[in-house]
């Protein structure tokens, strides 16, 4: 089912093997190219916080953190295609969609902390932007980075980037259901939005608790109400007909100006306004159809997971084993450590696991949908 009858921009429709029904199965290179966008800012702040700005005392705009919160857009528009793809409904939807988010989401994040903590690394100590030695980590804050629930213990994440994933995870409880809502009851975008201005005064009032004790302290841990305007926008988009009133050169453009604006005037409020411009714009713009804008964009959005769980690593072994080594060999080892590990960690960890995800995904099917086999 299509809500609204929304056209996926390019798509290539294909019959799904368990419904026979027809889905698009190719995504927008314009989202591929507003993923690689975000791990680029995210890269490009973390960069400029340890080389340079930390030199000053200073610390740069939080264009990294607007990047994050174009991810939280571009992550549910794309995985409410992803269940639009699927054809599945229901229980089956819902365990497929959790499996596969599991196996893809977690085996690389257990890797990368564990990572740290074997090389005894942890995030902004001592005012260090981004990871430096330590003597030991505590092992509850180990387990709460394991499980992607720190921000609701509050012992802080070990690789500073691990505090977005937290959210993400939270907020994948929800999707299935919204998807389920909007696709059975037919939800109008006019609905959506209402149900996003209700999204924003409580993100409001959660900032803003008019008591104190413990009712309050553990309302503060859900602090994922805080983010849910920056998600529910891509929910949005996913409703809206894709009708190309701006030219396809002009997506960039428009990044960068929300880019600024969030540069200029950073701060929650101002993400909640971009985001929600963001998501209502997406189907705005036509497909790029440049090969090699497509194509870089496409293999940055493929590795932009390890980058954004990786860079860090990178960028501390440039600052700390070499810190005494020529600027020219650190540059070069940074560059290749930057494009190399998540390549890397790609094709023998990510991608093995997501085709497990789909293996259990499809097992779990199979079992709750008998008629599957025949």
């Amino acid at each position: 089912m299509v809500p609204n009858g929304a056209i996926r921009p390019h798509a290539i429709l294909i019959t799904n093997p368990g419904t026979g029904r027809l889905v698009a199965n190719r995504l927008s290179s314009n989202l591929d190219l507003l993923r690689a966008v975000a791990v680029i800012l995210v890269l490009t702040q973390h960069l400029l916080n340890r080389f340079f700005f930390s030199r000053m005392g200073l610390t740069g705009p939080p264009v990294g953190t607007f990047g994050v919160l174009i991810f939280f857009v571009h992550t549910c528009l794309v995985l409410m295609y992803s269940m639009d793809r699927s054809g599945l409904q229901g229980l089956p939807l819902a365990l497929n969609f959790y499996t596969r988010r599991f196996f893809r989401i977690y085996p690389l994040s257990v890797v990368a902390v564990l990572s740290a903590l074997t090389l005894h690394l942890d995030s902004d100590i001592n005012g260090v932007p981004g990871l430096s030695r330590v003597s030991t980590i505590p092992w509850g804050r180990v387990a709460s980075n394991l499980l992607l629930v720190q921000n609701m213990v509050k012992p802080g994440s070990i690789i500073n980037v691990l505090w977005s994933l937290p959210y993400e995870v939270q907020m994948y409880v929800f999707l299935p259901p919204i998807f389920l809502w909007i696709t059975r009851s037919k939800v109008s975008t006019r609905m959506l939005l209402v149900t996003w201005s209700a999204s924003l005064f409580l993100a409001i009032g959660h900032m803003h608790l008019p008591w104190k004790g413990l009712v309050a302290t553990l309302l503060q841990r859900l602090s994922i109400v805080r983010y849910v305007p920056n998600f529910l926008p891509g929910v949005i988009a996913f409703t809206f007909r894709h009708v190309p009133r701006f030219k396809s050169w002009l997506w960039l453009p428009f990044i960068l100006v929300l880019i600024t604006i969030y540069a200029w005037f950073p701060g929650i409020k101002m993400g909640w306004v971009l985001c929600l411009i963001l998501g209502c714009a997406i189907p705005s713009f036509a497909e790029i159809t440049t090969p090699w804008v497509r194509w870089v964009s496409n293999r940055i959005a493929t590795y932009s997971y390890g980058i954004y769980l990786t860079h860090q690593f990178s960028i501390w072994f440039v600052s700390d084993p070499l810190h005494s080594a020529d600027v020219w060999m650190r540059a070069v080892i940074l560059i290749a450590l930057l494009v190399g590990l998540p390549v890397l960690l790609y094709h023998t960890i990510e991608k093995p696991m997501m085709t497990v995800g789909v293996h259990v995904a499809n097992a779990w099917y199979r079992k709750l949908s008998p008629d599957a086999n025949n």
